[in-house]
């Protein structure tokens, strides 16, 4: 145990599962609690990562790293633990506290419960919510996500709009000023980031591409400065792969690379064809978010860090291979059979038809707010569209329409007060 573990009284259990889950979900309410003393004296913090498709296989590493949990379980000790029991005695899981889920499915903390025969309290935030009668409370981002809710009325008063978590996340970071002058930007330059993702099938799908990309519009577009922003999620080795194994598929072309020292101290850079190196900046979004004038990207929780930042992108998320998508539940096994990937496209094409949005924002306002590429494309609709819309100034009205997303209060001190009340 941690020094001061043995005072602690209660548990505070956190589920979680994804990179965005734990930076922009996780970590408010951390941050929120951290301003509590009185609470924090009497719970020990345990963050559970269960299993997740859409995971990055690093959470548990960056978790470690957040100030205010004391223990940090991972997806294969928390499932030899819920099927074995085995771990009971090595945490020593108190029988009363909270259970708080901030990310994946609801089951998984009423099972967990249940294994370590704990009285807990659950509460969760969730875009689905269900498991009505084990929850005390379920928190949810907006009115469209409680009143979507087919068993709404099951919930009573238990179905609480608390406003998004991802608000909550975002810190001051670095002014633009700055931010300009550490990458040695000049006045008439302008800086487009590319977000290729932080888990390894988006890495190694649309880096590449993101590469050919900024070679295509070197000589048109040369006042915008291209630049990769690394998540922290995502380690070097997923580059690496990326760009030593990319071969062009299903018109998706792209180009190879090789890591290269950059420009300053301890930093990286990709170097593509013609010796052009293209700069990867590390230390996350919010660090950067405010020198960005326009960004690409992949879709994610990032997007709605974009648009409560007020920065202009294009969303780009191909469906030319369903198969190197992860896919949950039994659809996950369609890629293994005969005929299945054949089986994948249909569904992937039913679901652009019922769904024709894959950024979070555009979802949100119901309307395409971040223009956005989804479906069957090619490389050259993406530098087409970009193109199109740096050269005719849409940017700026994309810019003006974000500030749809706000909230007027705290979602993460919100939901701080419905579990311990207000102090």
């Amino acid at each position: 145990m941690q020094h001061g573990d043995e005072e602690k009284l209660l548990d505070l259990i956190i589920f979680s599962n994804g990179p965005g889950e734990i930076s922009t979900w996780v970590e408010p309410v951390i941050d929120e609690l951290r301003k509590n003393e009185a609470i924090l004296r009497r719970y020990r913090t345990i963050l559970i990562i269960h299993p997740c498709q859409f995971g990055s296989g690093t959470e548990h590493t960056i978790a470690r790293g957040i100030e205010g949990i004391d223990r940090v379980i991972k997806p294969a000790e928390y499932m030899k633990l819920l099927f074995t029991g085995i771990g009971k005695k090595r945490y020593r899981f108190r029988k009363n506290g909270i259970i708080l889920s901030l990310g994946g499915d609801l089951m998984h903390p009423v099972l967990f419960r249940k294994r370590i025969r704990g009285k807990h309290r659950l509460y969760a935030y969730t875009n689905n919510p269900g498991w009505e009668k084990q929850y005390e409370k379920i928190f949810v981002r907006s009115d469209r996500v409680r009143d979507k809710s087919r068993k709404k009325e099951r919930f009573g008063d238990k179905l609480i709009v608390t406003g998004d978590l991802v608000y909550s996340s975002l810190k001051p970071g670095g002014n633009r000023r700055g931010i300009r002058n550490t990458l040695g930007l000049a006045s008439n330059e302008r800086m487009l980031a590319f977000l290729p993702g932080s888990r390894a099938f988006e890495v190694t799908y649309m880096l590449p591409l993101f590469l050919k990309i900024i070679d295509d519009i070197a000589k048109d577009f040369a006042e915008y400065m291209p630049f990769i922003l690394k998540s922290p999620y995502m380690p070097y080795e997923y580059i690496a792969k990326a760009l030593a194994g990319w071969r062009d598929t299903a018109g998706i072309a792209g180009l190879s690379g090789k890591l290269v020292e950059g420009r300053t101290e301890n930093s990286r850079a990709i170097r593509i064809r013609g010796g052009r190196e293209v700069s990867v900046l590390e230390g996350g979004f919010e660090k950067w978010a405010n020198g960005i004038d326009f960004a690409v990207t992949v879709p994610g929780t990032n997007t709605v860090q974009l648009a409560y930042r007020s920065v202009p992108a294009l969303v780009v998320a191909p469906l030319n291979k369903p198969e190197l998508i992860p896919v949950e539940g039994a659809a996950g096994l369609l890629k293994w059979i005969p005929f299945g990937t054949r089986i994948l496209r249909k569904a992937a094409m039913k679901y652009i038809e019922r769904f024709p949005f894959s950024a979070l924002p555009n979802m949100y306002a119901k309307r395409e707010i971040l223009p956005e590429l989804f479906g069957i494309i090619t490389t050259e609709d993406v530098t087409r569209k970009l193109h199109q819309i740096l050269a005719d100034g849409e940017h700026l009205r994309i810019r003006e329409e974000l500030s749809f997303f706000t909230f007027d209060t705290n979602p993460s001190r919100r939901i701080i007060e419905e579990i311990w009340g207000a102090s």
